[in-house]
């Protein structure tokens, strides 16, 4: 059974890039949500595009991240059974903000031109007759 979640939290550590079988790349990490014993440990696995975005991240990063997870069971080293959750990652929401390339300076420049306002939409507001004549 698989369900979407989102979860929000700090990263425990640094993204782990791998290739896969296939020769694509792929991340794993966990993220810890919640304070103290409350709590949570969710493993993650990234494909595609969400690979580079994230192992740009590291321990301690806040991040969120939403996707099709599963819960997971395992016998820790110590032979207690342990449960967790287990995303598939289809969506990144952080406060680090994505590096994106510059538009060419053509691009810039027209929009600039587009942005800034005509002579005739500048009024000739003079504030110099507000207090008097200056000194």
């Amino acid at each position: 059974m698989s369900f979407f979640v989102l979860v929000s939290g700090t990263l425990a550590a640094d993204p782990q890039a791998r290739i896969g079988s296939n020769g694509k790349p792929f991340a794993t990490g966990s993220i810890r949500a919640g304070d103290g014993d409350d709590a949570v440990f969710v493993s993650w696995i990234a494909f595609g595009d969400h690979v580079k975005r994230l192992v740009d991240f590291g321990k301690g990063d806040a991040l969120a991240i939403g996707g099709k997870a599963k819960l997971t069971q395992w016998v820790g080293k110590d032979g207690v059974e342990r449960h967790g959750v287990s995303i598939t990652v289809e969506t990144i929401a952080a406060a680090k903000p994505e590096s994106r390339a510059r538009k060419p300076a053509s691009n810039r420049k027209r929009a600039a031109a587009f942005l800034a306002p005509s002579p005739s939409q500048v009024p000739d507001d003079r504030v110099d007759d507000l207090w008097g004549p200056v000194p």
